[in-house]
């Protein structure tokens, strides 16, 4: 006779493993690890065994707040905050895509997901952090504008020496690095918190690292064991980002917003509805000659490198295959809707 399973053993051996898993995976931390598995920050940074806060064993009561934990101005992600204020109200002010908001709202054309992805995190019936962003995968083919974060110094040994990373990183997925000197002129790196190390070389100008990043030593002297640390990611975007045409194209933006996603002859032809500038379609469709080849930039000059008035933020990106997207002009978040002045951070 098969004895049965006591109801109350399954939860118990469940919470168990959990733990167990908890308890292990900040150790393995694979090479490809990005700020979301930051040294100091791990599964237990989020995450409780017990007596959790909020749903998914998280340390804070919902989704929004878990996220804000860090992204606040003096939390750990201080770089990156995002407070509640910024969230746009549009034609009033904000500087953030809406978040804890219903993803349902006929008076600004947004609808609920069809991404099951982004579905599936949607919470409450509202647009979370979460429905948009994977915090576990910041992937190169999701596409979003990389970010390589200032190294930030571990220790106070007393040297005055900084460093600064440059070149183009090249990665598939975000990538965190720890620089430790072992001597006043070598130092070697760690992409797994120091468990192992890599390449130990001579400090110099553009020494190379890996993914196509190096670093450039200077400003004074170094000490024996002094760390610094930064990283290398994309913006942990749950989906590829908008690109090509609206049938058949990535929709990531135009999955919610799908209501507002129009060609050139959809904009022509009044109907006594909303209308909305054209999106999946390239400059100069179907010969118009309303359109320029390229887009100008925001003080009139040609575009590229901040078109000459030394902002990069005003330009106007299209994608891959040349089409203006909804990105092309929005941004999503820290965009102050001014194109003559950098948007941060």
């Amino acid at each position: 006779m098969v004895a049965r399973r006591s109801l109350r053993a399954v939860p118990a051996l469940y919470v168990a493993w959990l733990g167990l898993v908890l308890l292990l995976l900040p150790r393995f931390g694979g090479a490809s690890d990005p700020p979301h598995w930051y040294f100091g920050i791990d599964c237990s940074s989020c995450h409780t065994g017990h007596q959790a806060a909020g749903g998914a064993l998280t340390a804070s009561a919902g989704n929004v707040n878990l996220c804000q934990s860090c992204h606040n101005p003096s939390g750990v992600a201080s770089a990156l905050p995002l407070n509640s204020s910024d969230r746009v109200t549009p034609g009033v002010g904000g500087a953030s895509h809406g978040f804890d908001v219903a993803e349902n709202n006929p008076l600004y054309g947004v609808l609920p997901p069809l991404n099951p992805e982004m579905v599936s995190r949607v919470m409450g019936g509202n647009v979370v952090c979460s429905t948009c962003h994977d915090q576990h995968h910041a992937k190169a083919a999701n596409r979003g504008t990389l970010r390589v974060s200032p190294p930030e110094r571990l220790t106070a040994l007393g040297s005055t020496g900084t460093i600064t990373v440059g070149g183009t990183f090249t990665g598939g997925s975000g990538a965190s690095y720890l620089i430790e000197m072992t001597t006043t002129t070598r130092f070697h790196y760690s992409k797994d918190g120091g468990t192992s190390w890599i390449a130990e070389q001579n400090i110099g100008t553009t020494v190379p690292l890996d993914n196509g990043l190096n670093l450039t030593f200077g400003g004074g002297s170094f000490a024996v064991g002094e760390r610094w640390r930064f990283y290398a990611s994309y913006p942990f975007l749950r989906a590829p980002l908008d690109q090509g045409p609206n049938v058949g194209g990535d929709a990531f933006c135009r999955d919610c917003h799908r209501q507002w996603v129009m060609d050139h002859s959809s904009v022509e032809s009044y109907d006594g509805s909303y209308k909305s500038h054209p999106v999946g379609q390239a400059l100069g469709a179907n010969g118009r000659g309303y359109d320029r080849s390229a887009p100008l930039d925001g003080n009139g000059a040609v575009q590229g490198g901040g078109g000459g008035d030394g902002v990069a933020s005003d330009d106007l990106r299209l994608d891959a295959g040349g089409l203006v997207q909804c990105v092309t002009c929005h941004g999503v978040h820290y965009a102050d809707s001014n194109t003559l002045t950098e948007d941060g951070p």
